[in-house]
């Protein structure tokens, strides 16, 4: 399916919300953005949740091929 980037980054940001996790498989096969790219999406989102304090980072598990949210502990 072709979208532009917001929605494409709407939909990793669904994924990792509603399953706690996301292969780049699963986006690739819905959305039609190059590797690259969807690499660059993973960076925006880390950056978000980075700069506006979410208390999650965006982590990859190189077990399941997955990128996941990771709660963050606020000490």
């Amino acid at each position: 399916m072709t979208v532009n980037k917001t929605q494409a980054l709407l939909f990793i940001f669904y994924r990792l919300l509603t399953f706690k996790k996301v292969t780049k498989e699963e986006v690739l096969s819905e959305v039609e953005v190059s590797e690259i790219t969807f690499k660059r999406y993973i960076q925006e989102l880390r950056a978000y949740f980075r700069n506006f304090n979410i208390g999650y980072a965006v982590d990859y598990d190189r077990k399941t091929n997955a990128y996941y949210l990771n709660p963050l502990n606020e000490n």
